[in-house]
């Protein structure tokens, strides 16, 4: 696996079409089937994409968005299935109404998955995870078990708590920390490479876990 550069043309095709085209339908979606303001979210790029850590193996690479909805209609609040399927269906519409060279929205356990596929090879995919509040105000992630029971699999969990990482990934600051961190980290990646997606961690948790032994390793606690 390879580090792809900050301006590499590839990944930033791959964001406009999400961010400038992809997304800007999908409201367009909402609003003609529910009305102004029934839905509201906001996105976020997340993970190694956010801090120029993507790396590209023998599957491309990956871009993580979150959709945060502030707003929802309550029979989608209340239906974590029918809200994936919705998102699905409008993604996968609006893939074929702008003509992009991109494959069908795939139902991922915690993310939907679109993906460019050239001669049989990945270039890149998007994850994209929806989000949302519960009782007490905090964001809670969609997630589908994917043992079999589609009443019982589709449902939210808490989101993973990012303030220690947060706090860790401010501490590695100068050019000998950040190499330790891209070196641990594309080892890291490159070990589960060859593990089946669904079966292996998320990189965040990889990216935290390499964030953790920079600071042991060099002294930053």
């Amino acid at each position: 696996m390879e580090y792809i550069k900050k301006n590499d043309k590839t990944k930033i095709l791959a964001r406009n079409d999400f961010e400038k085209k992809l997304l800007p339908k999908v409201r367009k979606y909402l609003r003609q089937d529910f009305g102004k303001n029934k839905w509201t979210f906001e996105s976020f790029l997340v993970g190694s994409a956010k801090r120029n850590l993507i790396l590209i193996g023998n599957e491309g690479f990956d871009l993580d968005y979150q959709l945060h909805f502030n707003k929802m209609p309550n029979e989608y609040k209340n239906d974590a299935k029918k809200t994936k399927d919705l998102f699905r269906d409008y993604f996968n519409k609006a893939i074929k109404e702008l003509n992009l060279d991109l494959h069908d929205c795939e139902d991922s356990t915690h993310v939907l998955t679109i993906k460019k596929i050239e001669n049989g090879k990945i270039i890149y995919s998007y994850d994209v995870a929806i989000l949302r509040f519960n009782i007490n105000n905090q964001y809670i992630i969609l997630k589908n078990e994917k043992s079999g029971s589609p009443l019982k699999d589709y449902h939210y969990v808490e989101l993973e708590n990012c303030d220690d990482f947060d706090a860790g990934y401010s501490k590695i600051r100068n050019s000998k920390d950040w190499g330790s961190l891209r070196k641990i980290y594309k080892d890291k990646k490159e070990q589960w490479q060859s593990t089946n997606k669904e079966n292996r961690p998320h990189s965040f948790s990889l990216l935290g876990q390499a964030v953790n032994e920079v600071i042991q390793k060099n002294g930053l606690g």
